[in-house]
């Protein structure tokens, strides 16, 4: 028993103000610098990589938009956009949009048909149609043929300018003419391009031959018509692929021939 009293009494008379001494308060004190420094110093690493994270999302897009092709199809556009005709064109040439899809459509009446791609109104039957008046319209997929990835749009609206779909069935014989075509490439709008007619191609799965042309085609110019000299609608954009009959497989844009199309439009407007 009087062990016990005797540890007790020990234990009471610890001096911790002695424990505490100038040596470890100043070891406790640096000790706590250091974590808030870990602290800090794990907090910018955090954000620096978030950061990062966001600029490297942000330069694939940036760089998506301002690479050298588009860059120089931006230059072609302002120079095609100051001859009357390109001018009038682009009056016909729509932007075809919904749920974050983009591509291009073109009027083909006075009346609201508006022709573009089936892939690009594939998974829905409304969709907004902008003008570039600054006029926009609630679109109605009336019409889709799966088989030429063609699909016709109307919107509820009179004397709307538009453009004639050509009738040439023997379309093959323009090769190696120069022809112009309007969209909506990328993050951008209403982009004049142009390019040249290589001839056609036989696709597997296809019953009709679809038109090569030799041009600058992005994403977004899916529905984009393609122009003669006469300012005929002689093709519908819809794909790049690889040319079959050059051996390094460079890429060309096809086309839906318009002969194929104006007799969907006829039907429509019968």
């Amino acid at each position: 028993m009087d062990n016990e009293n005797k540890e007790q009494n020990n234990s009471e008379e610890i001096d911790w103000e002695a424990f505490f001494t100038d040596e470890n308060a100043q070891e406790w004190e640096k000790e706590k610098q250091q974590k808030k420094v870990r602290k800090k110093f794990i907090v910018k690493i955090v954000s620096l990589l978030l950061v990062l994270t966001l600029v490297i999302s942000g330069l694939e897009v940036w760089v998506n938009i301002f690479n050298l092709p588009a860059i120089n199809f931006v230059k072609v556009s302002t120079q095609l956009s100051k001859e009357p005709d390109v001018k009038e064109y682009k009056n016909s040439v729509v932007t075809i949009e919904w749920d974050g899809i983009k591509g291009t459509g073109f009027t083909v009446s006075p009346t609201g048909l508006i022709v573009t791609n089936e892939h690009v109104v594939k998974r829905t039957n409304r969709v907004n149609v902008h003008f570039n008046t600054g006029n926009s319209y609630a679109g109605k997929v009336i019409a889709r043929h799966p088989e030429m990835d063609v699909a016709i749009v109307d919107i509820d609206t009179e004397n709307l300018p538009f453009l004639p779909l050509s009738l040439e069935k023997e379309w093959e014989k323009w090769a190696g003419d120069k022809i112009i075509f309007i969209g909506n490439p990328l993050a951008f709008t209403q982009i004049a391009n142009q390019g040249t007619i290589l001839g056609k191609m036989q696709l597997a799965d296809w019953e009709v031959p679809v038109m090569m042309i030799e041009a600058p085609i992005y994403k977004g110019n899916s529905g984009s018509p393609v122009l003669n000299k006469q300012g005929e609608v002689i093709g519908v954009i819809f794909a790049t692929l690889q040319n079959p009959e050059i051996v390094t497989k460079e890429i060309v844009g096809v086309a839906i021939p318009s002969n194929y199309i104006k007799e969907i439009v006829d039907d429509l407007l019968d």
